[in-house]
């Protein structure tokens, strides 16, 4: 009797320790087996957000504008009376809305005129994806290709939040500009150099020191207008900032 009752406690105890060591054992399996489930389901929402996103390239149809600066990144006299510096981002959709709706209109109403200067400068927010599409815009540039590239650049932003540095990759921007007036290996070696890489940065940091926060950022004359303008909006600002100017002539 005293063996029985000396032994039995630790024969139930060596039990619940097996069990606890079993359940323990699948608790573990189980947590493994939902964690590479939930990556598995990201991986797959990823590649799938990436695939949307990658669609024909689509070329713009209207080339460079009028008193567009040579290799520049600006149409309009350097000394015109009104001055107009657009900071925009290639992934803001509210840049896309106004290169895509209003551009070539303003475009059309002002450039020919001599009286407005209109100048783009980058503010990379978004990261990655719209530093190189930036970097892509000064190559085309040297080139004199910029405002092709510009304008196609917004009409294959990303839609999909995200997805900036696939569909701004280095390779499809060299898909890109292969279908532009340039010359491609050229383009290529210059974007795959990263020479303009410190520039893009330098850009970045032009907007905290003018204050820009948001895109596009239209600054008029030294105001600035952190809003979508349309060609009537701008037509009315133009006459505020500067008065003396007759755009109609």
């Amino acid at each position: 009797m005293a063996t029985r009752q000396d032994t039995h406690p630790r024969t139930r105890q060596a039990r619940r320790q097996q069990r606890l060591i079993w359940i323990a054992g699948v608790s573990a399996l189980l947590v493994v087996l939902v964690i590479t489930s939930v990556a598995s389901i990201g991986q797959n929402s990823t590649a799938q957000r990436i695939a949307h996103n990658q669609g024909p390239l689509v070329i713009a149809a209207h080339g460079v504008p009028p008193n567009a600066e040579l290799n520049g990144r600006a149409w309009g006299p350097a000394d015109a009376p009104i001055q107009v510096i657009e900071y925009a981002d290639y992934e803001c959709e509210s840049c896309g809305y106004f290169a895509r709706t209003y551009e070539a209109e303003v475009v059309a109403a002002f450039a020919a005129t001599g009286k407005v200067r209109f100048e783009i400068r980058n503010a990379p927010f978004h990261g990655e994806g719209s530093r190189n599409a930036a970097a892509a815009a000064y190559c085309a540039a040297e080139q004199n290709a910029f405002w092709p590239m510009h304008d196609s650049l917004f009409l294959n932003q990303p839609t999909v939040e995200g997805t900036g540095p696939q569909v701004f990759s280095v390779a499809r921007l060299n898909a890109l500009a292969a279908k532009l007036p340039l010359d491609a290996a050229a383009f290529a070696q210059c974007l795959s150099s990263g020479r303009y890489v410190a520039q893009v940065e330098a850009d970045d940091a032009e907007t905290e020191r003018v204050g820009v926060t948001g895109t596009p950022t239209f600054v008029i004359n030294g105001r600035a207008y952190p809003a979508i303008l349309s060609t009537d909006e701008l037509r009315q600002i133009f006459a505020e900032v500067a008065p003396a100017v007759d755009l109609a002539q």
